[in-house]
């Protein structure tokens, strides 16, 4: 049996969730060029490059869309690609963007004993399986990979631009879970992938100890993608898409991200939709909070704060791994109660007051990126992923379920808990309790999320969904899974261990692959696959529920929601 602390990866996080750069060598105009040895060559604005053919689409990996950013480049916004002679082989994945070790770093393995040991063991290995034999880490990680079944002008494409999940500290756009074939097998979507840093290096709020020369360094991960997506707009055209309509969407993490994108004006028209899955982020760090998580990894590597230029030599995987324990507690563990995100989030986007002026969602939606239509959603089951390693899984009473009811919603916890069981009279405590923590920062947070959009002036819909098909992976133990709905709207259920194996698994994608290209070519999901669907506000609620069959419904579970809404208001004791 595997030594899941060795393990690197994770897929569950990312919740709570300015200048331009300079466009990149425009003096060359894009194009696609004749196809060598069955392999295609396309020029972009910083060179030619030969991708590869699979399953009838063409195949690009690794294409830089920024120069390396190590060295004096660390806590720097991005900078273009060093243009390169003659044709780049593009039949390889990229970098991996420096990140830690999460079972080492203070992830979910610091509260998995016994039993639970036991079950975290099988979960690295189906996480490892999903992530597949990745890169080797680099700070030159500034890489994006392209799919598309055709790149003749003839037709523009919708191009649709997937943000890896991990939180801001781990993950790859190199992930099978990933792959893009799929979409483009369609024939009328190009598939995007990206890495850009992560943890310290993308998101350490140095600007009070460097002043103006660092003062963009707590948000230079957001200004990648933001350097990414100047890429598509100058190059997208030469693959097949369209650059005028980019969908940017991802889940956890990713939705984060695109959350963040949709207050930043860097990123205004360079995205005509968004599509926020199982994260979307209502705050970010403040500036003094951002600070105090540098001053606090900076104690850890016993650098003083006027020596902090000393960071610039620090090997990565030194500063990746220390900076991934500055989190005050594990995220499995905070999300079992009614933690601040910060606590375990701590390198996450900050509220600058130039690349971020404002909070995505709070106290209202920020006025950068409303007129972009979003899909907002979750997974019906979200977190019971997140709680499979704590130690009360599946040994849990009904006494301990009365505890964490009070531990996620205060005073409220005992109306709350008798509500949860007339709800649900045969469920174990354990799926309960998991269910809490899925309804107090998934289901309320998308909510939360869609209300904001509904009541800004103005503002382009926001469709709400919950995603109910259970995933058969790891045993159906998950239920309707965290990142469950990925390889189904990214058609690669066949790729991916996430989705299991069920004989609805293709009429699930065919639901949510036509509604998402559907989304991205005209900014409304509507088609022929599902029923209408609404734009939410407070006074339709609605909600489409993605299942084999899909339905619409008006606020679902109403009386919980009114509860936790009620329970959220009040202040914690």
């Amino acid at each position: 049996m595997m030594n899941f602390h060795t393990e690197r990866r994770k897929v569950v996080a990312g919740l709570g969730l300015t200048s331009l750069i300079g466009a990149v060598c425009t003096s060359v105009s894009a194009q696609t060029l004749l196809s060598e040895n069955g392999n295609e060559i396309v020029e972009t604005t910083a060179g030619k490059v030969r991708g590869s053919r699979s399953d009838g689409v063409y195949v690009f990996k690794g294409i830089p869309y920024g120069a390396t950013t190590a060295g004096n480049a660390r806590f720097m916004p991005p900078t273009p690609p060093r243009p390169w002679p003659g044709i780049r082989d593009a039949l390889a994945y990229g970098p991996t963007a420096p990140q830690s070790n999460p079972a080492e770093a203070g992830g979910m393995d610091r509260v998995a004993t016994g039993p639970a040991a036991e079950r975290m063991r099988d979960f690295m290995q189906f996480l490892h399986g999903m992530a597949g034999d990745e890169p080797p880490m680099g700070e030159d990680c500034l890489v994006l990979n392209v799919w598309t079944a055709s790149t003749s002008r003839d037709r523009k494409r919708p191009v649709m631009v997937y943000l890896h999940g991990g939180a801001f500290t781990t993950g790859s756009g190199s992930w099978p879970l990933y792959d893009g074939v799929g979409l483009a097998q369609r024939g009328d979507a190009v598939a995007v992938t990206l890495n850009h840093r992560l943890g310290a290096l993308g998101f350490l709020n140095l600007a009070e100890l460097g002043g103006e020369e660092y003062a963009k360094s707590g948000n230079v991960g957001m200004l990648d993608i933001v350097a990414a997506l100047e890429w598509v707009r100058d190059n997208i055209e030469a693959f097949g898409g369209d650059p005028d309509r980019v969908l940017v969407y991802g889940s956890s993490g990713g939705a984060s991200k695109t959350s963040t994108l949709l207050a930043m004006p860097s990123a205004s028209g360079l995205f005509n939709r968004a599509n926020l899955m199982s994260g979307a982020l209502m705050s970010a760090a403040s500036s003094d909070g951002a600070a105090r998580t540098a001053e606090r990894l900076l104690a850890r590597l016993d650098i003083a704060p006027g020596d902090f230029r000393k960071l610039h030599d620090i090997p990565f995987a030194t500063l990746a791994s220390e900076a991934e324990r500055v989190n005050a507690v594990p995220i499995s563990s905070a999300l079992a109660g009614a933690a601040d995100p910060t606590q375990f989030m701590a390198l996450m986007p900050v509220v600058d007051g130039d690349v971020l002026p404002s909070h995505p969602m709070e106290p209202v939606a920020s006025p950068v990126g409303t007129d972009v239509p979003a899909l907002v959603g979750y997974t019906r089951e979200d977190m019971t992923m997140m709680m499979y390693g704590m130690p009360w899984f599946g040994t849990l009473d009904e006494d301990g379920l009365a505890g964490m009811a009070t531990a996620n919603f205060g005073e409220m916890g005992a109306e709350i808990h008798a509500a949860y069981r007339a709800e649900r009279p045969d469920a174990t405590p354990s799926a309960i309790a998991s269910q809490f923590v899925t309804d107090r920062v998934m289901f309320m947070g998308s909510v939360g999320w869609a209300e904001r959009r509904a009541e800004a002036e103005g503002a382009a819909p926001a469709y709400l969904y919950r995603f109910d098909f259970e995933s058969a992976a790891m045993g159906g133990a998950f239920g309707a899974a965290h990142g469950g709905d990925i390889p189904f709207a990214m058609n690669n259920y066949n790729s991916s261990s996430m989705a299991g194996d069920r004989p609805e698994n293709p009429q699930m994608a065919k639901i949510m692959s036509d509604t998402w290209v559907q989304f991205t070519e005209t900014g409304n999901p509507n088609n022929p696959m599902i029923p209408e669907w609404e734009g939410y506000s407070a006074d339709n609620r609605a909600t489409m529920i993605l299942d084999v069959p899909p339905r619409a419904e008006t606020d679902p579970r109403g009386q919980i929601r009114e509860l936790i809404a009620e329970a959220i208001a009040k202040p914690m004791a």
